[in-house]
């Protein structure tokens, strides 16, 4: 029980961090209609807005690749520390900001924050915590994201623009705190060779456990392994600048040649097109026209109500993954609400083109039918793909190679994010919502096939295990490691 709260303790500062996230993606929403209802004379015209409101992705490109280096020199405590600074000085900026080029500076350091948290919150939980908890862990970023995004909106419905950045501020300011008394992760500690620091701290988070030093010392043989394989490669001569580059170029290619990198980067990235098609952000920022269409309602007035059950249905949904994940393997459950979210898509789909033919004339069958649908469409993303983005990623890279996979893989996210904001209302205004959704619902099945054949059960394995299953090697099956773990922890107890 004791580690468990010290994972907790953790963990809950990267969960704010993402909390954090949320409530920048929601604020832009109360920003702008409190200053577009409002009676001075400053005004935001729709370049304004539609540059606030984008350039989050421009600087969250630059975060991703800038995170790992950072996670890779100085740590991932240090580096998760750093990622504060930008989000709360975005803050303090819209706090003291009246101004476009304020507001677009405040929105670009928000933007760093992203960027440098993306590859690096995911690896957190994944090198602190058990692995018959880390899925719940992991699970909890979906809350955290949304309950950010819930949380903006509702201060900014009772507050100034002004006071929900007070208050939204708090969150990377608890987390500051929070991590500050965090240990170093044990396992960069181990891949710089800090042995017993590693031993230390992996001890205070995980305990010293049979079962936990036994998984302490198979990373750190691994790690010596990879060591000794480096030392017998031959020693590169010194060259100019043009063959050193030329070498590390090869040398990232040799990289990108190993099964146990090149398969969980397309897997990673995989998930998170599936995360951004799938509605993870287009659903936020044009609900309104989404549910307009679907409900076939003039006004966005007209389905208020609607969108505030959308809203609380996807929390609920973040509350039940935790537990979901904790008793159902991962492909289940990807497979399963990946499934049902495409269907969903094509269901949605299929309503409206039947609609508009005059297929349907029942009043009951037109009220109630879309809400119905678009009730399943929440509950299976929601549910499934949502969560597990956090968790997939978080599990599948090796050691060596975590910072460079992390940082590979998100470099998608932002484009994905970027892409699929822009598109959308194109797509709605050319081909319908309904259009768009069947194209949506084809790049999900796309990319949930190459996870079917590439991504292994990860569920209640060790990282060391999950990489040694890319490399083709044979392990335990992961249900008799957790009966072991089980076993043992019961006899600790006795």
């Amino acid at each position: 029980m004791e580690s468990f709260i010290k994972q907790a303790f953790v963990v809950s500062g990267a969960a704010l961090n993402i909390a954090g996230h949320g409530c920048a993606h929601g604020y832009p929403a109360v920003l702008f209609a409190q200053i577009e209802s409002s009676k001075g004379d400053f005004k935001l015209s729709d370049h304004d807005t539609s540059w606030i409101a984008s350039v989050v992705g421009v600087m969250g490109i630059v975060g991703n690749f800038i995170s790992p280096v950072l996670m890779t020199k100085y740590g991932r405590q240090k580096a998760h520390l750093l990622t504060t600074i930008p989000a709360l000085l975005g803050w303090l900026i819209f706090v003291f900001g009246n101004s476009v080029p304020l507001f677009i500076l405040a929105r670009l350091l928000h933007g760093l924050a992203l960027g440098l948290r993306t590859p690096l919150a995911a690896i957190l939980v994944a090198e602190y915590t058990d692995p018959k908890y880390r899925g719940a862990f992991l699970g909890t970023f979906a809350i955290s994201l949304g309950l950010g995004i819930f949380l903006s909106h509702l201060w900014g419905a009772h507050l100034t623009w002004k006071m929900t950045a007070v208050v939204c501020s708090m969150f990377p300011l608890i987390a500051m705190a929070i991590i500050s008394f965090s240990p170093e992760s044990p396992s960069w500690l181990v891949s710089k060779g800090r042995y017993e620091e590693a031993r230390k701290s992996f001890r205070w988070i995980r305990g010293g456990g049979p079962v936990q030093m036994e998984e302490f010392e198979a990373m750190v043989n691994a790690q010596k392994e990879e060591v000794a394989s480096e030392k017998n490669e031959p020693i590169p001569k010194r060259n100019g600048i043009f063959k050193t580059a030329i070498n590390s170029i090869k040398s990232v290619l040799r990289v990108f040649k190993k099964k146990e990198f090149y398969k969980p980067a397309v897997i990673a990235i995989s998930m998170l097109v599936v995360f951004e098609f799938g509605g993870a952000h287009m659903f936020a920022a044009y609900g309104n026209t989404i549910l307009q269409a679907v409900l076939d309602k003039e006004n966005a007035t007209d389905v208020a109500w609607q969108l505030t059950v959308m809203d609380l249905l996807r929390t609920i949904c973040a509350f039940l993954a935790i537990f979901l994940l904790k008793y159902c393997k991962r492909r289940t459950i990807l497979f399963t609400s990946g499934l049902t979210t495409v269907l969903s898509l094509a269901f949605i789909s299929s309503f409206i083109y039947m609609r508009k033919a005059g297929l349907f004339t029942a009043t009951w069958l037109l009220e109630l039918m879309p809400m119905s649908l678009m009730i399943f469409y929440t509950v299976s993303f929601c549910l499934g793909l949502v969560p597990l983005n956090w968790v997939i990623c978080g599990e599948v890279f090796p050691l060596a190679y975590r910072s460079l996979g992390s940082t590979l893989s998100t470099s998608f996210l932002t484009p994905s994010f970027v892409i699929s904001m822009k598109t959308a209302p194109h797509l709605y205004s050319s081909v319908g919502v309904e259009g768009a959704f069947l194209l949506y619902s084809a790049i999900l099945t796309f990319f949930l096939v190459i996870m079917y054949i590439l991504l292994p059960e990860t569920k209640d394995r060790t990282l060391q295990d999950i990489e040694e299953s890319f490399k083709g090697k044979k392990n335990a099956d992961p249900e008799v490691q957790m009966t072991l773990i089980n076993k043992t922890d019961s006899v600790l107890v006795t």
